[in-house]
């Protein structure tokens, strides 16, 4: 059994990201022991600078798939430099859709025409580890529709992504929590021994960024409003967490103006998970942060992403309270936030099982 795994986050910079990737690693790991993993770095895209000729060929390779046309799908991928054998030696196809499932994704074209192309292969392919948020585009939907019938096993994250894909006509789906529920728990003596290297303050909140953040003035003035809320309500200092290029850059400009402690790349996931686990708060629109949070029982206020994913978090969670959007204003964050300050209800979310390749595959893998 040898599994080709992509999208590979390993070596991203955002811990979600690399939480993920080592998630999957564990669990596969776990339930297959004898495989051998193989984190799968996808070809260089051409056509960076010229978009017309990438969303030509993008819309060429739908129309293949759509219509089956195995020989053109073939032939628009090798357009995106992706070769025809890129599954030759393996048996296992694992496709992490963090991130990639939703109507602004530049890729999602192309791991579909990889997923169609594998099981046209003869490979046994899972889908795992999705928001599917597709905004109601048609092609899209019916593309999706397409290729995930196909598949051995498919599932999403979150409870709203499943009741989406169930009324796009995706119906070989069950619901599996985002991966990161199934890492291995810190044990306290660890937390202790990581945060202690970064000297944080003995008591503080952590703040994050948002995907749906812009380098932009909006975005600043959007970001200068929580902190100042935040400011205005806690009496602890802020730690900012700071892992996506967005969140570093609005960091950097707001730093000085609110004095607070940025933690940035190259500190690792391991690293910011035990952070949180120590915050007396968390507040933002990073997904993982705020699942790192509920997971060590610390409560925290959300805030929109470009999808529906965090909206689903919740769902999932049964969390007092919605993700706020960025412009709410100081009367919804001090709502919001009364809420769930002393929030200690949280229910315990793990992967028991990740037998996602199983001839019969266990439909209730997930333990709420």
């Amino acid at each position: 059994m040898r599994i080709s795994y992509f999208i590979n986050t390993f070596n991203s910079i955002n811990w979600g990201g690399q939480a993920t990737s080592n998630a999957i690693k564990y669990m596969l790991g776990r339930e297959y022991p004898d495989a051998e993993f193989v984190a799968l770095d996808m070809p260089v895209l051409p056509f960076r600078k010229m978009k017309l000729f990438r969303q030509y060929y993008e819309h060429k390779l739908i129309h293949a798939i759509r219509h089956d046309e195995i020989g053109n799908i073939y032939k628009y991928l090798s357009k995106m430099n992706v070769s025809p054998t890129i599954f030759d030696g393996y048996t296992h196809i694992c496709f992490n859709g963090e991130g990639a499932v939703h109507a602004r994704s530049g890729h999602l074209s192309i791991f579909m025409g990889l997923l169609y192309i594998a099981k046209h292969q003869g490979k046994k392919v899972a889908a795992v580890n999705q928001t599917i948020d597709l905004d109601d585009n048609t092609e899209l939907q019916t593309l999706l529709q397409k290729v995930y019938a196909r598949l051995d096993f498919v599932s999403v994250r979150e409870p709203l992504s499943l009741e989406y894909a169930r009324k796009i006509g995706v119906e070989n789906i069950v619901m599996l929590p985002d991966a990161t529920y199934g890492l291995p728990r810190l044990r306290k003596e660890e937390i202790d021994k990581r945060v202690q290297r970064f000297h944080l303050p003995k008591a503080y909140i952590c703040v994050t960024g948002s995907s749906i953040l812009k380098r932009n003035t909006r975005a600043l003035t959007q970001m200068r409003a929580l902190l100042t809320y935040v400011q205005k309500y806690f009496k602890q200092p802020i730690v900012f967490l700071a892992n996506a290029k967005t969140d570093i850059w609005l960091a950097n400009r707001l730093q000085k103006e609110f004095g607070f402690e940025i933690i940035a790349p190259p500190v690792q996931y391991l690293d910011a998970m035990a952070i949180i686990a120590r915050a007396s708060f968390v507040i933002g629109g990073r997904q993982h942060p705020n699942i790192f949070a509920y997971t060590y029982k610390v409560p925290y206020l959300p805030y929109k992403g470009n999808t529906f994913k965090n909206d689903g978090v919740a769902a999932l969670q049964e969390y007092p309270v919605m993700p706020l959007g960025w412009d709410s204003d100081e009367r919804e964050f001090m709502s919001a936030l009364q809420r769930v300050e002393h929030f200690t209800n949280f229910k315990n979310i793990t992967i028991d099982h990740f037998a996602i390749f199983d001839e019969k595959t266990d439909k209730n893998m997930a333990k709420k």
